[in-house]
């Protein structure tokens, strides 16, 4: 027969069992991406990418991507497996070979090298009049060129856009009330490594003719690791996520939410703690989201990477952001009273009627 502590051990464990039930539910029923779309989706872009990687044989104006030294991959949510539903953008970057170029901050040559797979031997059409805006390779000119490319290989049904830092690939099968269908935001780069000791990174379109610098690779490894120790990162990060969709039309940067998780969670790593369950997880995921909206941009992984910006946001809406923080720290504080009815009821009120049902 049990003793007190036995039983009021047991009576929480299964209030964490109820509520962890009622997440496990709410994200396989709203926000997690069947294996079966993801396998169409990765159909997708797999045609596309290789259609770009061979359209040098086509036209040798066009720029050669590199295979050997680095190569097409992809990048954002749906990489770190954090989208949620619908899946309507997946980010494929191209990383573009960098034979014969130097790079240039404030006018002057950086001791870093723009991968290439021909060691400096290759005539590079990107030195062509096609790409260049005086000495400098145009970001505007390489996008309008891809875009161009892209637009004459897909179908009048599929949208190709510019906007800015990638070309948007949209295609109208799989368009319903909740997603305008499958999309792709093609990214063409280069991929740099400093000679200094700097981490490596890769140039991308600015959006004003220019470059800056990111790295989508870090940010997936980041995740692959905390995910990995603590099996709840991807889980809270979606529900957020879904949260900022569809409770905040979002409202924040979706990556600015993911960033500012990450960074809770690798100082729990710092001091030997693991998040855990989900239900803790979320109520840390908000505060950690909540913290980072009251103190404005954070930092990027990358050195001399632009802020990361929250979003469009308000005082009215990191207000209700704040509120919503509370509550869920109320509801993690029901469940370790073992009272799990209360506690889903409060997750209810901030996720909706959906969340436990």
């Amino acid at each position: 027969m049990m003793n007190e502590v036995g039983l009021d051990w047991f009576f929480k464990e299964q209030a964490a069992k109820s509520v962890d039930g009622a997440f496990s539910s709410f994200l396989e029923n709203n926000i997690n991406i069947s294996g079966q779309i993801r396998t169409n989706a990765s159909k997708s872009h797999n045609h596309l990418r290789d259609f770009l990687s061979e359209e040098n044989g086509r036209d040798a104006t066009f720029p050669v991507t590199l295979s050997i030294f680095d190569r097409d991959f992809l990048g954002g949510s749906f990489a770190r497996h954090t989208k949620v539903w619908p899946l309507d953008d997946i980010d494929i970057y191209i990383p573009l070979d960098g034979s014969q170029l130097v790079y240039y901050e404030w006018g002057i040559a950086q001791p870093i090298t723009v991968l290439s797979d021909y060691g400096g031997f290759l005539q590079n059409p990107l030195l062509g009049y096609r790409w260049l805006r005086g000495q400098y390779i145009s970001s505007e000119r390489v996008i309008a060129g891809f875009a161009k490319v892209l637009d004459r290989h897909y179908p009048q049904a599929t949208k190709i856009k510019e906007n800015g830092q990638a070309v948007t690939v949209r295609m109208t099968y799989g368009a319903n009330d909740e997603s305008d269908g499958l999309g792709f935001d093609v990214v063409p780069c280069f991929s740099m490594k400093p000679n200094n000791g700097e981490r490596p990174f890769y140039l991308i379109p600015s959006g004003t003719d220019g470059w800056i610098r990111t790295n989508p690779r870090v940010d997936n490894d980041v995740v692959d690791r905390l995910n990995e120790k603590h099996k709840t990162f991807r889980k809270a990060v979606k529900l957020i996520k879904y949260w900022n969709q569809y409770k905040m039309n979002g409202a924040f940067n979706s990556y600015y939410v993911e960033l500012a998780i990450a960074r809770e969670y690798i100082r729990k790593n710092q001091t030997g703690n693991i998040v855990s369950p989900v239900s803790f997880a979320v109520a840390l995921g908000f505060w950690a989201f909540n913290e980072a909206a009251r103190k404005g941009n954070q930092d990027s992984f990358i050195a001399k990477a632009p802020a990361v910006e929250p979003g469009t946001t308000d005082f009215t809406k990191t207000a209700r952001l704040s509120a919503v923080s509370g509550r869920a720290t109320e509801a993690w504080n029901y469940e370790l009273e073992g009272d799990s009815d209360r506690a889903i009821r409060k997750w209810q009120s901030i996720f909706g009627d959906n969340f436990g049902s």
